[in-house]
């Protein structure tokens, strides 16, 4: 069975089955920020990027720090931090954790150019004192044609993102795509419903996600 996974290559440290093959369909590169303060309490991380191009690990210590999802967490934890994450990865998931966890604190939120504002706007809403920091942006291919072959012959093909939805929509999709669609996030798989197609929830840290696919197919 062929199955891609679309994730950005950025290591993850997850013994992933050698039949999955990763094929980014979008470039991270970190971007220069200047943090306005440093007497934050509680720092939100929305993605494993966030992580990975964030400078000033020094400021972390002896602050809360919160986690989007299970994969940031887990890139979190490579480093030495320990951080909270909702049990359900994503935007909501983190409101509802932040809301059970209000410490009249700072809150930064770290994320990339043009990242989702859902818990940037919670916090402001319920007058909290947040700040956030962009610290990476992401950028399309070149091109999109030489890596067109590998999902036609892929049986089912993972997203981790809706940016990598959006592009492989745009860019990737045609008839002759016969794979399964699965998503990492209700979000994910609420955006792909939204374009028409159909996906399915896959937990990305599962003891062996290549099976569960093969699985469900």
């Amino acid at each position: 069975m062929n199955i891609i996974d679309t994730r950005t290559n950025i290591n993850l440290g997850n013994d992933q089955n050698s039949s999955i093959k990763n094929i980014p369909l979008f470039h991270i590169s970190g971007i220069e920020y200047l943090l306005q303060s440093t007497d934050y309490t509680d720092i939100i991380f929305q993605s494993i990027p966030s992580v990975k191009f964030f400078q000033e690990n020094e400021f972390l210590e002896n602050k809360n720090i919160y986690s989007m999802g299970s994969s940031t967490k887990k890139f979190l934890a490579q480093k030495g931090i320990n951080s909270i994450c909702p049990k359900v990865p994503g935007s909501e998931g983190l409101c509802e954790l932040l809301c059970k966890n209000k410490n009249n604190g700072k809150y930064l939120i770290v994320k990339g150019k043009d990242g989702l504002n859902d818990v940037f706007n919670y916090l402001k809403e319920n007058g909290e004192d947040v700040q956030e920091v962009v610290c990476y942006t992401r950028f399309k291919l070149d091109s999109y044609e030489t890596i067109r072959k590998d999902f036609f012959e892929a049986d089912a093909i993972i997203f981790a993102s809706t940016y990598a939805v959006e592009i492989f929509f745009n860019k990737v999709y045609s008839n002759n795509v016969k794979a399964r669609f699965f998503g990492i996030s209700k979000r994910i798989i609420g955006y792909i419903s939204d374009l028409g197609y159909e996906a399915e929830f896959i937990d990305y840290f599962s003891d062996d996600i290549a099976k569960e696919i093969k699985n469900s197919i």
